[in-house]
């Protein structure tokens, strides 16, 4: 698949993520515990494009790699392995300066590592969390650098297949329990699902989610690298959602409840997403609430996989009401 991506993107230098329904004599998922369900066709894995930040500033990116430069529609130029190059804006031109390169164009850039595993590097990017002593400006897949006219300046946007962005997920830590992870996992990738080509979008449709918690937090290579564990636990659930009526649905998530959940409503009082109804969460009883309080309470199901010995997939069928796992793609 990410081989596919890596020739489309650079023959064809298509910019919509695309999305195409695989032949419905699809291999059947079975499980022994029928949780997972079967028989449907499976959906060739997605391409997801994510926010990461916005800046004034100029950009500058660097590859142990060579890095292909795209504007429009065509292919202008290289920047080769380990070459730093600096990526500005001004008054509607686009700028590229490195050693060997001095480009311009009135439409934005998109740099596209020249081999499949590789990754780019955006020194000063000065993405940090509190508490953490990284800095997280490594990604795989495309770099597009493009004017946002709803943030009246540059975004940073990373284009990607799904299962690359699940890798740099960090939802959780490393060192939780295996189905806790994966509990998580798969809720972050159902709900990341749900926004890819969805209208509205965010930033007047520039990317499908943010990179941090206005959707989920997503950090990229260095965190694949730092969380071997959550990485290879979205690999053993890759194409994992959770379904209800034999649809994808938003499946949404938080730190703690006061010992309930949420029943969800929309702005006209109508719960639209009945698979979130309001559920026990047992270990967080006497607590406040932190977080909006739908879907699953992560501090709780935390617990029942630890002190229960409660699986994934039995944690989101309790925190998403009447819903199934299904084999996506």
């Amino acid at each position: 698949m990410r081989k596919i991506f890596l020739l489309f993107l650079v023959f064809s230098l298509l910019i919509a993520p695309f999305q195409v329904w695989a032949d419905e004599n699809t291999q059947q998922i079975t499980s022994s515990t029928e949780e997972i369900a079967t028989g449907k066709p499976v959906v060739v894995e997605p391409i997801i494009r994510v926010g990461l930040y916005k800046t004034k500033n100029s950009v500058k990116i660097v590859s142990e790699v060579d890095l292909y430069i795209i504007t429009g529609e065509n292919l202008v130029g290289v920047l080769p392995s380990g070459e730093t190059a600096t990526l500005s804006y001004t008054k509607g031109t686009y700028f590229l300066k490195s050693d060997s390169l001095k480009l311009e164009s009135d439409n934005f850039w998109r740099v596209l590592p020249s081999t499949e595993d590789g990754y780019f590097d955006l020194p000063g990017c000065g993405r940090i969390l509190s508490g953490r002593k990284m800095v997280y400006c490594s990604y795989r897949g495309i770099l597009e650098y493009r004017f946002s006219p709803k943030s009246n300046m540059p975004y940073i946007i990373n284009e990607l297949p799904l299962e690359d962005y699940m890798k740099g997920i960090a939802e959780t830590d490393n060192n939780s329990d295996e189905d806790y992870i994966k509990a998580v996992l798969v809720a972050a990738r159902s709900y990341a699902y749900t926004f890819i080509g969805s209208e509205p979008a965010t930033e007047k449709r520039l990317f499908d989610v943010y990179a941090n918690t206005n959707d989920q937090l997503y950090l990229g290579y260095t965190s694949e690298m730092t969380m071997p564990k959550v990485a290879q636990f979205a690999q053993d659930t890759a194409g994992l959602m959770v379904t209800y009526n034999g649809k994808v649905v938003m499946t949404q998530y938080f730190s703690r409840s006061n010992g309930q959940t949420r029943t969800w409503k929309n702005s006209k009082g109508i719960n639209d997403r009945p698979w979130l109804t309001s559920v026990e969460c047992k270990y967080d009883k006497g607590k406040s609430r932190l977080g909006h309080g739908y879907g699953m309470s992560t501090g709780d199901a935390l617990l029942r996989a630890t002190k229960d010995g409660l699986t994934f997939t039995e944690l989101l069928a309790h925190y998403y009401t009447n819903t199934r796992l299904e084999k996506i793609y």
